[in-house]
């Protein structure tokens, strides 16, 4: 009888296991497309934050050579002004 219950116990334990098993090969494909989307999301971000960078330098090279062309302008105006 003894002998019977642990060879019960032995196949009800594998059988549980069994089906771990394939939980577990779910669990970890899904684990792994996790950080693969996880991967490209940190590279598209990159990339973003990037393209800021240039589009902000971009933007301060044009206030720039906005703000020479104004100072530019008001000196004409005072001359201007002075010769009339």
């Amino acid at each position: 009888m003894r002998k019977l219950t642990l060879t019960t116990s032995l196949i009800v334990v594998l059988a549980m296991t069994a089906g771990c098993s394939h939980r577990r090969q779910e669990i970890d494909a899904r684990l792994s497309g996790a950080e693969d989307m996880a991967t490209a999301a940190r590279v598209h971000a990159d990339q973003s934050a990037a393209k800021a960078d240039q589009a902000l330098r971009a933007a301060l090279e044009a206030k720039k050579s906005a703000d020479e062309a104004n100072e530019r302008a008001q000196l004409m105006l005072k001359k201007a002004g002075r010769a009339n």
